[in-house]
């Protein structure tokens, strides 16, 4: 089993709980949902409970909660501090790490 660090489990419960008020404040059962985004109800469950799925399959019912463009917007790494300081300066091609020399 993977250690999952207790930070990103609070982090999943937390969404998980989030998804689900959302579906109740939009009028949905769980089986509108799962039906919707093409998956079952106990797939929908596992994301309401805050388990472990597919990104694709998170997506599925993020789009059917409309909340999908909010997540891809708050991705935006130019949204953040750092991404906000380093703006005007391009985007390397690939990141490597530095050579240490002794």
């Amino acid at each position: 089993m993977v250690y999952i660090p207790t930070k990103v489990r609070r982090a999943s419960r937390t969404i998980g709980e989030q998804l689900r008020n959302q579906r109740k404040l939009m009028g949905l059962t769980a089986q509108m949902v799962a039906d919707r985004s093409g998956i079952t109800t106990v797939t929908l469950r596992r994301i309401e409970q805050g388990e472990s799925v597919r990104t694709d399959v998170l997506f599925r019912v993020l789009r059917v909660l409309h909340m999908l463009d909010a997540v891809v917007d708050a991705t935006d790494p130019y949204q953040t501090d750092v991404g906000r300081l380093r703006a005007a300066e391009q985007l390397p091609k690939s990141v490597r790490p530095k050579k240490v020399v002794f």
